[in-house]
């Protein structure tokens, strides 16, 4: 049933976002519904971008095993990395965020500069989460064979 549920919201949206699109089948939609949903709010955690949120992360769940193989796909490896330090990253997006603004008001909002400005923010990202499971690596926090702990009784140095 929440499967269901989830396929039809997602399907309902992209009909929605086709109205967007395509204007001459907005009277398709009814007006207590676009009355409701317009504005949808890209500031703070709208009800329908969370609820879409969920649809798109059940159906995930459903689909796509948690040992399939393409995520072990090295390509897929800085978006991995980057959700395994998914907090540590959106703050870092957030001060990027504000450098970006800064550098495209203030030097130039070109396309040229908005690709390079957008580029340098993914890779500072991607750079930053491997910086942060590198250090817990040598930390002995992050996966894979700890060292000695001199610290327990019995431990050694």
């Amino acid at each position: 049933m929440v499967l269901g549920l989830a396929a039809t919201y997602l399907l309902f949206a992209f009909a929605i976002v086709m109205t967007w699109y395509f204007p001459r089948y907005d009277h398709y939609v009814p007006q207590w519904l676009a009355d409701w949903m317009y504005p949808i709010d890209k500031t703070d955690l709208d009800v329908l971008r969370f609820a879409h949120f969920l649809a798109l992360a059940t159906l995930t769940i459903r689909f796509v095993p948690h040992d399939w193989p393409g995520l072990k796909i090295h390509l897929f490896r800085p978006a991995i990395l980057c959700g395994q330090h998914s907090l540590e990253i959106f703050c870092a997006g957030v001060f990027l965020a504000f450098a970006a603004h800064f550098i495209l008001v203030e030097v130039s909002d070109g396309v040229l500069m908005q690709v390079a400005v957008s580029a340098f923010g993914i890779a500072a990202m991607i750079a930053t989460a491997a910086l942060i499971s590198w250090y817990k690596k040598i930390e002995g926090r992050g996966p894979g064979p700890r060292p000695p702990n001199a610290d327990l009784a019995g431990g050694e140095a």
